[in-house]
């Protein structure tokens, strides 16, 4: 008796296995579709929810960094404020240490090196 399905793996000498970047789109479609009905409109779907999610994911990262610039910007004016009621109020010295430990923080966040994807 003949076995009808080849076994996996290489074939004989000789023979090339193409692999998936051989073949051109359509042959790949239409081999999906040969091994499983509708495997190539789902594959396509799934292509398409993955461009609409890093689309939407780029739209939040745009919003974080809006709302990171104005937390700054927030923080920063509010470091003046405060430096400006110390020195008004007779603590210089106390000013200039609240100023100068703030000015390190933000350069630290601002200069440190291991953000990621930056």
């Amino acid at each position: 008796m003949t076995d009808p399905m080849p076994a996996p793996g290489p074939g004989p000498a000789g023979e090339s296995r193409s692999s998936w970047q051989d073949l051109p789109l359509d042959q790949q479609a239409a081999s999906w579709e040969a091994a499983v009905p509708g495997s190539a409109e789902r594959m396509l779907r799934q292509i398409e929810a993955d461009y609409e999610h890093r689309r939407w994911m780029d739209r939040v990262e745009v919003r974080f960094r809006i709302f990171g610039a104005v937390l700054a910007g927030t923080g920063i004016t509010g470091v003046f404020w405060l430096t400006k009621y110390l020195v008004d109020h007779d603590a210089p010295g106390f000013a200039a240490g609240v100023f100068g430990a703030s000015i390190a923080a933000f350069a630290g966040l601002v200069l440190r090196r291991d953000r990621s994807g930056a």
